[in-house]
């Protein structure tokens, strides 16, 4: 993904493929999910060297039940 995109690629309907080949809402959709699970989404992107996404979760702790 090039610099001039990278800060756009969350954007509804952006997208860096060639017209009517893509809608630009897979990562909307997908910060959109990681923000209401309440984690955190972040890209990074070397020219030549490929794109990196990483999702961080919080850890689910169920209550301790004392049974």
């Amino acid at each position: 993904i090039g610099e001039h995109s990278l800060d756009r690629v969350f954007e509804p309907f952006f997208t860096t493929k060639e017209q009517g080949k893509g809608k630009g809402l897979g990562l909307t959709i997908c910060k959109q999910i990681v923000r209401d699970c309440n984690g955190r989404i972040s890209i990074e992107s070397s020219s030549g060297n490929g794109t990196t996404i990483t999702l961080n979760f919080p850890i689910y702790r169920p209550p301790h039940s004392g049974a």
